[in-house]
């Protein structure tokens, strides 16, 4: 097992595309948190005591994990599209294993990609803030609930992104499908109403980062985390019952 999680990481750290994609998503961070949650900051919004929170979980709904989510997703669609899969099926007894493999890579990734950008943003705010040499008010940060919420948003998220590619496999129609299922969903929020929140992406996993009022009486941290848990896990079983057995072309 150890020697086909090696592989999996020799083949996420020896592209370049999960540099730039990376990269790219954390110079976005530093600029969007430096300059307009920083620098250009002012009036009512210095007296936000949630501002800190705030920069976090927007930076980790927004490029940075999209970003890693396309990377989640070329680390199987790109053994698709450039026949390697056949090589990595042939070199090991199980496909369970090199399926656990990746699940157990991309995990590694997500939580490292989501501590650095939950550090990165705050940071950058504070001295875009400084910079102009304005004044912040007395923040209130709920470390232990934010924590597990960024760290299982940013998991859950880079993992809903690597079943998508195991269910689709084509690296177009892959990504075309991460980016179609939020916009499907929203075109349903109306209609559902309350209940849109049980929507996967755009209702549960969403609810997961949200301040308490913004879900209060429609779904707490816990009930949405285990929702979008649900889903998560249907769509992983589906996809390693057809890895499993699909032809590897």
């Amino acid at each position: 097992m150890l020697a086909a999680i090696k592989a999996e990481m020799r083949k996420l750290l020896s592209v370049r595309s999960t540099y730039v994609i990376t990269g790219i998503g954390l110079l976005l961070t530093i600029f969007v948190s430096g300059y307009v949650e920083g620098y250009n900051l002012k009036g009512a919004d210095l007296t936000n005591v949630n501002h800190y929170t705030d920069a976090i979980t927007g930076a980790l709904t927004s490029v940075p994990l999209i970003l890693g989510s396309i990377v989640a997703l070329l680390l199987i669609t790109h053994e698709y599209r450039y026949n390697t899969i056949l090589y990595t099926l042939t070199n090991s007894k199980s496909r369970s294993r090199v399926l656990a493999a990746k699940i157990i890579t991309i995990t590694i990734y997500a939580l490292l990609l989501t501590l650095v950008v939950s550090v990165l943003s705050p940071l950058a705010s504070y001295i875009g803030i400084s910079l102009k040499g304005s004044h912040l008010a007395a923040q209130t940060i709920p470390y232990a609930s934010l924590l597990w919420r960024c760290l299982y948003y940013g998991w859950t998220s880079l993992l809903a992104a690597l079943a998508i590619g195991v269910l689709v496999r084509s690296q177009v129609g892959a990504i075309v499908t991460l980016f179609v299922i939020p916009t499907v969903e929203l075109m349903f929020t109306s209609l559902l109403k309350t209940k849109a929140v049980y929507l996967p992406f755009t209702g549960a996993s969403n609810a997961i980062l949200t301040h308490p009022q913004a879900s209060q009486g429609v779904m707490s941290y816990g009930r949405a985390a285990i929702v979008f848990g649900i889903y998560l896990l249907i769509a992983w079983i589906v996809a390693w019952i057809l890895f499993l057995r699909r032809d590897a072309n």
